[in-house]
């Protein structure tokens, strides 16, 4: 028994013993193989580099130019005047700083969201190589020497991060293309593309490639200025911060990254006239969507002259166009790095894309297409109405208070009912909740106000939908048409105007018929400024509308919308 039991417990001890002997044998065998056999093997490393593919700035058609210095002719919005003088007087820089910082104080929880969604360059270290993931293949080639051929095998391997940093570092300084293309050409905004290690540094507004370009001689300009606001030849300018695109002299004078972004940085103010609907379109949503959009969310956005409320409003159209929270450049002392910077936005015209010059071709009718994903509106068209239907088309009435507001109001709304509308109206209360009033003008069928900043909702209305819009006395008609006509046709819409006549104005009762208000109207802007033209027609003046006379042309837009 005790035979038996000592035997159990020798043989698998003499079994390992043998196994390993076996297998010691077979590694020697293999290595001694692989010795002669390796004049036939080459063994190569193929690192493969993902990177954002970066346009050339398409060049602007030149300039027409007109009026004083040779600057482009573009007629002003007639809300701009007012708060340009707003923002230009009682000392500039005192009103706004004090403004940001009771914003500061009201939205003190966006910075630290900011803060806590930042990654550290002591957390990079710890974490991934400051150079991001990359993709290893090992690639064996060897002659075949039974088929004569050669027969090529991909291994996919896991090496070290640490073994990678010098390799990566290498590739990268090898394949990224380090350049600055800067356009001043445009009559609208001027914009900086910057690719390469680009390094932002806070609150002095220095944007820095910290290794010169590839395709730049040393005796070229290094240094650039720019305010990133498309209204370049408005006064408001000013009170844009300046920053300064540049090319550190040597890769060491550069500063130190504390920050490292894996993905570009687009640069742009959220000052000027930002606060009017407008504008908030026109110059920086718009403008911002075209830039932004063909990365996928997958961009930092940079503002400078943050403005708490703005980004708060439009949250849900920043949340799609970029999935990272904003940084506030004038309260960031952080070095933050990119790999590719957009500094400054392309911007076309009012309300509107020229899709011959943006970026991937993007239209109006892309935009609105975002807008509908932003927002979750159901309708892209608006059908039109069967005659034998019982349902009554939509109708939207954008009423003003103060300045171009209805002054006979309910009998307005009494003619509209009686052509056979279902009559929404919508005041100033009813338009701030801009998801919710997105949905409300996507559900209607046509879009009626005096001209003013409500119209600017047409954005929202769905193809095939009619924006009225009333113009006010007296001349202004060029002006109305450039704001609200011009894009409509991009956005897929139809467009009415209806211009009052001096009876319907109310500047009737405060000037007489034969008064040069009435007679010549734009020499007042001539010889007293467009601040005091803009005053008189658009601050003044309301309108009490001629409705047996409107009421032909309403007519009309219904009957276009049944069949």
């Amino acid at each position: 028994m005790r035979r038996s039991e000592s035997f159990s417990h020798r043989k698998p001890w003499k079994l390992s013993q043998a196994a390993l002997f076996g297998c010691l044998l077979i590694m020697t065998v293999i290595l001694v193989c692989l010795i002669k056999s390796g004049s036939n093997t080459n063994v190569t490393l193929s690192l493969q580099l993902s990177s954002y593919s970066n346009m050339a700035l398409p060049m602007e058609e030149e300039l027409r130019t007109g009026g004083q210095g040779g600057l482009p002719s573009i007629p002003l919005s007639f809300e701009e005047a007012q708060l340009s003088d707003e923002l230009l007087q009682g000392g500039k820089e005192a009103a706004i700083l004090k403004e940001k910082q009771d914003e500061k104080e009201a939205y003190a929880d966006a910075d630290a969201a900011t803060s806590l969604t930042s990654t550290t360059m002591e957390e990079m270290e710890l974490d991934e190589p400051a150079i991001g993931n990359r993709t290893l293949t090992l690639q064996l080639q060897h002659e075949d020497k039974h088929g004569g051929g050669d027969s090529d095998k991909d291994w996919t391997v896991t090496i070290p991060k640490e073994k990678l940093r010098e390799e990566e570092t290498t590739a990268e300084r090898l394949i990224k293309e380090r350049r600055v293309v800067c356009d001043f050409t445009a009559p609208r905004s001027d914009t900086c593309s910057m690719d390469g290690d680009v390094r932002v540094i806070g609150r002095s507004s220095i944007i820095m490639l910290a290794s010169p370009p590839t395709d730049r001689s040393p005796t070229e300009n290094t240094t650039w200025k720019i305010r990133p606001y498309p209204r370049k030849w408005e006064s408001t300018m000013e009170l844009i911060r300046e920053l300064t695109v540049t090319v550190a002299a040597e890769p060491e004078q550069a500063p130190r990254c504390m920050i490292n972004h894996g993905v570009p940085a687009v640069f742009f103010s959220t000052g000027g006239f930002v606060g009017n609907y407008f504008h908030d379109f026109t110059d920086v949503i718009i403008p911002l969507f075209m830039t932004a959009r063909r990365f996928n969310g997958e961009v930092q956005l940079v503002v400078t002259d943050f403005n708490y409320q703005f980004m708060a409003k439009y949250q849900q159209i920043l949340r799609h166009l970029s999935h990272y929270p904003a940084i506030n450049l004038d309260a960031d002392d952080r070095i933050h790095c990119f790999p590719h910077a957009h500094v400054g936005l392309h911007s076309h015209r009012a309300l509107g894309i020229d899709a011959s010059k943006s970026p991937n071709g993007i239209s109006m009718s892309d935009f609105r297409g975002f807008l509908r994903k932003c927002f979750s509106l159901k309708r892209k068209y608006s059908d039109g109405i069967d005659l034998q239907s019982r349902r009554k088309p939509r109708l939207l009435l954008i009423l003003r208070r103060g300045s171009r507001s209805f002054v006979n109001e309910r009998q307005v709304m009494r003619m509209v009912k009686g052509l056979g509308f279902k009559l929404i109206t919508a005041g100033p209360e009813e338009t701030k909740n801009i998801s919710r009033f997105a949905q409300m003008v996507n559900s209607v069928d046509v879009l009626m106000g005096i001209h003013g900043a409500g119209l600017t909702n047409m954005v929202f209305l769905p193809s095939n939908a009619t924006l009225v819009q009333i113009i006010p006395c007296c001349d202004l008609a060029k002006g109305c048409r450039y704001i609200f006509a011009e894009p409509a046709p991009d956005m897929g819409i139809r467009y009415v105007e209806y211009e009052i006549r001096v009876e319907e104005s109310s500047l009737i009762e405060k000037y007489p018929r034969d008064a040069v208000v009435f007679r010549d109207p734009l020499s007042i802007q001539k010889q007293q400024g467009f601040n005091a033209f803009w005053n008189i027609f658009l601050n003044q003046q309301k309108v009490k509308l001629d409705v047996r006379r409107f009421r032909s042309i309403l007519s009309g837009v219904l009957q276009s919308i049944k069949h």
